[in-house]
């Protein structure tokens, strides 16, 4: 059996296997779980949509297009709505700006976006003196914690105003483009370049999804590459912590392969390593976790945490010690977030988990040609396009 032939009857197994977990996780007429304990919520259906488009499975859920239509926009509109009577600011909330992007993009999915594209959402927020006060005054230049995903979200707005909307704001695209770039650090992010290693390239991530769907590329990219190389573990991981989180994994994948950028030997052998550990850390129920290495506090876990210290010297290791210390605290004994009332386990299976890692998996496969498998990229600006469908 060939290494390609290997790769594809391995990643139909598991694209098989996470097709079955989106399943488990769905309750007929209400939506999606993000995982098997969690209560339905609104992100969780577009994790859903996004996933089985990646895998191919899309058709599996034709007969609820018209339900999930529905769904999607009521959740958005709902969403809003709770916002504004709590006096939340929508137009820098990421609760609201993140499901807006994520129904927008899910919409393109299963093709009901025309019908009604959300117009009443997107156009009161890309007002020029809107965009322009919010890219400035947030921070997003300094590379403040959780401005990169602001900064993503208002680049597709703008994108989408121009490309679907046919609304004239080129030049508040330019504004965008023009104010990163002139911005960027040594390591090709934002704020200080050597401050806050990790929170660099996880939170600038972001502005790259932009970069690649507009096809700017970083003159500077082999210095970005050395970068994230730097904070890889010895099995590939990318996370301050042990066992990689979906988010820090398909962060640093993206950037190595970034526009299809060519690798050379030692970032062949890195994304390898990633690759061999994802495979390997898939839970029996098709889904992926945060991390395997966490919780419980047992010794054996312990010890993944001291040798993923010791792996590192430096700045890096600092970042290190202070993020596995701070998880061992009791208040992170599980994950929460603003997308369901439940937290959940850091070893328990969900569809954000689950999604992220098998798009790492897909930039890996297309970026060194493992297989022939055609994966569901998506074709909407933002996170799960791919520079593929920019060559098509």
């Amino acid at each position: 059996m060939t290494d390609n032939t290997r790769f594809q009857v391995k990643f139909e197994e598991i694209q098989q296997s996470y097709n079955h977990f989106i399943d488990s996780c769905y309750q007929s007429g209400d939506g999606y779980r993000l995982s098997l304990n969690s209560e339905v919520t609104p992100y969780a259906l577009c994790f859903a949509i996004f996933g089985k488009h990646l895998v191919g499975q899309i058709d599996s859920i034709s007969k609820e297009i018209e339900l999930f239509d529905e769904l999607l926009r009521s959740n958005l509109s709902d969403y809003k709505d709770n916002c504004i009577r709590n006096k939340k600011n929508i137009e820098t909330d990421k609760g609201y700006l993140q499901l807006l992007c994520f129904t927008l993009s899910a919409l393109s999915i299963i093709k009901t976006l025309n019908k009604n594209p959300l117009e009443s959402h997107v156009i009161p927020l890309v007002k020029k003196e809107n965009v322009c006060e919010i890219l400035q005054k947030t921070e997003i230049y300094n590379g403040k914690a959780g401005t990169g995903n602001l900064a993503m979200f208002y680049a597709i707005l703008l994108i989408y105003s121009k490309e679907y909307l046919n609304k004239e704001v080129d030049e508040l695209i330019d504004i965008w483009i023009e104010r990163h770039l002139n911005s960027i650090n040594k390591n090709g992010f934002w704020g200080f370049s050597n401050r806050n290693l990790y929170l660099q390239f996880q939170n600038g991530y972001h502005q790259y999804e932009i970069f690649e769907y507009l096809g700017i590329k970083n003159q500077n990219q082999n210095l970005t590459s050395n970068f994230i190389n730097s904070l890889a573990d010895n099995i590939g991981h990318f996370a301050p912590y042990p066992g990689g989180g979906g988010c820090y994994d398909y962060d640093a994948i993206f950037l190595l392969t970034f526009l299809g950028e060519s690798l050379n030997s030692k970032y062949d052998a890195l994304i390898n390593k990633t690759l061999e550990s994802i495979l390997s850390e898939q839970n029996e129920d098709g889904g992926f976790s945060e991390s395997l290495y966490i919780r419980p506090r047992n010794l054996k876990n312990l010890k993944s945490m001291t040798q993923h210290l010791v792996q590192k010297e430096g700045r890096v290791r600092a970042e290190r010690a202070r993020f596995c210390l701070t998880l061992l605290r009791f208040k992170h004994n599980k994950i929460k977030t603003h997308w369901t009332k439940y937290s959940r386990e850091w070893h328990e299976s969900n569809l954000w988990d689950s999604w992220f890692r098998m798009l790492t998996i897909a930039r890996i496969d297309n970026s060194i040609s493992l297989s022939s498998s055609n994966w569901g990229f998506i074709n909407f600006p933002g996170i799960g396009h791919s520079y593929i469908l920019s060559k098509n």
